[in-house]
C-alpha cells in the first residue's frame, strides 16, 4: 500500500496499490484488462522491466521519495519477491570492491566484525559476505591482521 506518497505541492497522495501481474508466457491486453476490472483498477500498463517495477514499489532507486519496506511486498502464486532484488554480477563486483576498500581503510581484522557491520548497514554487503567470495574476503582480512601484527 502506497500511503505516504507526496505530490509536488507537498500534499499526501491518495492511498493506492501497485500490482504486478506475471504470466508464464505472452498474454493479451484483453486478458490483463479482465483481471484489472475485477479489482477496480485503472487502465493496466505494460512495463519494460518487472525487476524495475518491483524496485519502484519500494522507491528503491528514488531516495527522495518515501522508502517503503521490501518486506511489505506481497507475492502470490509462487512469485519470489526476493529474486527481483538479487544483485547482478556487475553490482556484486562493485560491492566486493567497496568491502575491500572498507577493510583497507578501517583495518578490519575480524570477519565477524565485518559481518556485524554489514548486518547493520548494508543488505548487499551481507549478501556478498554470506553467499559469495568468502574465501577471498577471509584471506583479505587475514592479510590485514598479519600486517597489523608486525
Amino acid at each position: 500500500m502506497h500511503d505516504k506518497d507526496i505530490t509536488p505541492d507537498g500534499e499526501i497522495k491518495k492511498s493506492h496499490w501497485h500490482i504486478l501481474l506475471l504470466f508464464d508466457g505472452p498474454t493479451t491486453y484483453k486478458n490483463v484488462k479482465s483481471i484489472s476490472d475485477l479489482i477496480n483498477s485503472p487502465i493496466p500498463q505494460a512495463i519494460a522491466s518487472s525487476r524495475g517495477m518491483v524496485r519502484y514499489m519500494i522507491h528503491m532507486d528514488n531516495p527522495e521519495k518515501y522508502q517503503y519496506a521490501k518486506a511489505d511486498i506481497i507475492g502470490h502464486g509462487g512469485a519470489d519477491v526476493d529474486s527481483f532484488f538479487e544483485m547482478t554480477t556487475t553490482n556484486r563486483i562493485q560491492v566486493l570492491k567497496d568491502i575491500t576498500l572498507f577493510v583497507k581503510e578501517t583495518h578490519v581484522t575480524s570477519f565477524a566484525d565485518l559481518t556485524y557491520y554489514a548486518i547493520e548497514y548494508s543488505d548487499d554487503w551481507f549478501d556478498v559476505l554470506a553467499n559469495h567470495n568468502t574465501l577471498f574476503l577471509n584471506k583479505l582480512i587475514d592479510s590485514e591482521w598479519q600486517k597489523k601484527s608486525k
